[in-house]
Formats: C-alpha cells, sequence, structure tokens
C-alpha cells in the first residue's frame, strides 16, 4: 500500500515546547498546577488490579494544545481525577534505589515508590530531568527503552509529553510507567534474533498487508483483545518475528511518516458501526509520542525505538483479529467546508471531549499535517470522520474486567 502524496522531508524538526513554569497565561498557568497536583496526589496506575494507567497529562496536554480554556483544562482534570487512585498508605512508597531498581521491572505494586525514587533522582541532579532520563533509558545491555512498548505504549506518550512542557514530573512519571509495565518483548530489542524472513520490505504496511493475508495468525481467538499477544506469541512466535525482521528500517526519520500513515489507517479506517478500535487507537498515539521524541535520540536510538514500534503495530493488528482497512475511506470524506478549526472546536466541546482518547487521535492527525504536509486533506479529513462518526470505543474482548 502507497500513498500518492508523500513528503520529502529527510529529518524531523523539533515539536516546540512549552516551558510551563516561565508562562504567564491563565491557560499555561492552570496546566502548570492540574500537573504538578495529579503528581504529588494521584497514582499513576489505577483499577482493576493497577492494570490502567493515568492519563492526565495526555488529555490536560492535548486539551491545553488544541485551545482549552482555564476552566476546561479544571472540567477535564476533574473528570480523569475521579477515576485514578489517590497516593496513600496503601501503596508501596519506598525501598527503591539506585542498585536494586532493576530487581522490580514489571512489580506493579511499586508504580509509587518507582515515581518517588526517579524524583529523588531529579533532586539530586539539581532538576535536571533529561540528564536523569539518559541514565536510566538508554543504559546497559537491556536499556529501559526496549520495553516502552509495555502498558499500551503509554511509557512512550508520557515520555513525550514531558519533552513537550519541559516537565520533571511528567519525566519521572515517564520512567516510573516504563518500569512497571516493563514489555516482554524487550527481549527482541536487547538481542535482535536471528533474520529467516523470506522477503523484505522497508514498507511498515506492506509488512501489515503480508500478515493480514497470513493464515498462520487465524484460529487463536474469535474475540479481540490486548490478551490475545500473550497467545499469539506463545503459539506464532517464529510467525511473528519472520514478518517483523522483514521490515529494514535505515532511514528511520524518513520511515516514521509512512508508519504514522499507516497507524492512521488502523485508528481510522477499521471502525464499526461508529465504534473505534481501543488498541488500535494506541498505535497511532503511540506514533504521535515518537513523532515528538525522535529528535531527542540519535541515530542509533532512533532504529530501535522504531523497530520497538514496528513490533508493537504488529502485535496489536494480530490481536485485534487483523481487520481490512483502506485510504478510500478517508479520502471519500466531504470536508463540505469543514477544517482544522471546525475540529479543534469540536474536540474541547463534544461529550467526549474529556475522553484523552480521543483527544489524542485528533492531536496526533493534527500534529501529522503540521509535519509533513495535509497531502489531499488525508489528516484533516481522517479528523473529520473520526469526530463525526466517534461513539465508542471497542476492541477491548477478554481480559478487561
Amino acid at each position: 500500500m502507497s500513498f500518492k502524496t508523500t513528503s520529502q522531508q529527510t529529518g524531523l524538526s523539533t515539536i516546540p515546547f512549552y516551558d510551563l513554569g516561565k508562562l504567564s497565561d491563565l491557560p499555561s498557568k492552570t496546566l502548570h498546577r492540574l500537573l504538578q497536583e495529579s503528581h504529588a496526589s494521584l497514582a499513576l496506575l489505577r483499577d482493576p488490579n493497577l492494570m490502567f494507567h493515568s492519563h492526565m497529562p495526555h488529555v490536560l496536554g492535548s486539551s491545553y494544545l488544541l485551545g482549552a480554556s482555564s476552566s476546561k483544562l479544571e472540567e477535564i482534570y476533574n473528570y480523569e481525577a475521579g477515576t485514578l487512585k489517590p497516593i496513600n498508605s496503601q501503596f508501596i512508597l519506598g525501598g527503591i534505589t539506585q542498585k536494586n531498581w532493576r530487581d522490580f521491572l514489571a512489580h506493579k505494586e511499586y508504580t509509587v515508590a518507582f515515581t518517588n525514587f526517579f524524583d529523588e533522582e531529579v533532586a539530586k541532579n539539581h532538576g535536571n530531568w533529561k540528564e536523569v532520563l539518559d541514565t536510566y533509558l538508554f543504559a546497559g545491555e537491556e536499556p529501559l527503552i526496549n520495553g516502552f512498548s509495555g502498558g499500551l505504549g503509554h511509557p512512550f506518550i508520557h515520555l513525550a509529553y514531558a519533552y513537550e512542557f519541559q516537565s520533571k514530573e511528567v519525566a519521572t512519571e515517564a520512567l516510573s510507567l516504563g518500569c512497571t509495565e516493563y514489555d516482554p518483548t524487550h527481549q527482541y530489542l536487547d538481542r535482535y534474533p536471528k533474520n529467516d524472513s523470506a522477503y523484505s520490505s522497508t514498507s511498515l504496511a506492506g509488512i501489515i498487508t503480508s500478515i493480514h493475508s497470513d493464515q498462520r495468525f487465524g484460529g487463536y481467538f474469535n474475540q479481540p483483545g490486548y490478551i490475545n499477544i500473550k497467545t499469539i506469541l506463545s503459539n506464532q512466535e517464529g510467525a511473528i518475528l519472520e514478518h517483523w525482521n522483514a521490515w529494514g528500517v535505515d532511514e528511520p526519520t524518513k520511515q516514521l511518516e509512512s508508519c504514522l500513515d499507516v497507524a492512521v489507517l488502523l485508528a481510522i479506517c477499521t471502525n464499526s458501526s461508529e465504534q473505534y478500535d481501543f488498541f488500535l487507537a494506541h498505535v497511532l498515539t503511540v506514533g504521535h509520542a515518537l513523532r515528538v521524541l525522535m529528535p531527542h535520540f540519535s541515530p542509533e536510538q532512533q532504529v530501535s525505538v522504531l523497530r520497538q514500534y514496528g513490533l508493537y503495530t504488529i502485535l496489536v493488528y494480530i490481536a485485534q483479529l487483523r481487520p481490512p482497512f483502506s485510504k478510500v475511506d478517508i479520502e471519500s470524506v466531504d470536508l463540505e467546508g469543514r477544517d482544522w478549526d471546525w475540529v479543534r472546536q469540536r474536540a474541547l466541546t463534544a461529550t467526549w471531549s474529556v475522553d484523552s482518547h480521543c483527544v489524542k487521535v485528533i492531536r496526533a492527525l493534527k500534529v501529522s499535517a503540521e509535519t509533513w504536509g495535509e497531502k489531499d486533506d488525508f489528516y484533516c479529513k481522517a479528523a473529520v470522520k473520526f469526530v463525526m462518526e466517534f461513539n465508542n470505543w471497542t476492541g477491548f474482548g477478554l481480559g478487561v474486567e
């Protein structure tokens, strides 16, 4: 699958950042205060069983950048806070050190303890949160960032908002999420498996198309759901790695554009009866996070992170039953005069405007257009389609209480 119009960009500029502590307008001051309040009083993981995550920086940040007022930010905060767990003595508050922190990876019950630990590390470095990120994200033979696709990729999303808002609090939260959600697939990034693939492609769209028709992935489950990833890895690891290894990544910043375009199709063109797939939407919003983060990574880090994203996309696509998708569903949208300003207004006033995932989808589409151009209104049409049709999320299947 290819696109009629692609940009000629080979590099990525840095997304504008907002140093909230230095801005004096009311929405900026409100966002700054709310992010600090959330950090101090609300845990990153929530029920059931600490399985889900705080989206506070995501929904506040996306809404702020779409033009939300101070009162709208307060409304969003109150809604999201009502779904989260307050930090109290029921949580483990300490015990993480520089020597033992890796011993507790993937232990969700240490969510607050990890955040407290990384707060202390930033304090020891006189507030230099970027230095702490460099120390913990990429160090060692099994870098922490190799497992950031865990927890639906929320560690990546959190990290992107840390950079956009120059926030040490959101940065330490991203590290904490990366630790508690550390994904088992890190093993494939730590030590690349042998490449036995019978084909090769630099197009992630081509890889996904091949997976769609690969009958080896059929018959293992009849409902979509994130829990399917464990099943398919247990039964078809070789087939998954065959497709993943077929994808060559040699120009990561250039290839990110086509990755985001595939993500748009998966998120926007697989809906049914006005319900959009919750997990395929994350393929788009995690891809957007990489758009923010890639300029801050070295070329070697960019390749590794994009390969991780490719594996994440493959696994989620299989788990969601490999649905068909077509760019015609977007190209056929009649804008009828609707533009980005119309989309933005709807995003801030619709009944779902407090839904973090909705506003993240819209912002991902808008930033893609700002980065790579409109492409015959491809991104705007996708946003209009989503805004006009969205009624609910679907695709949860088994494994969600």
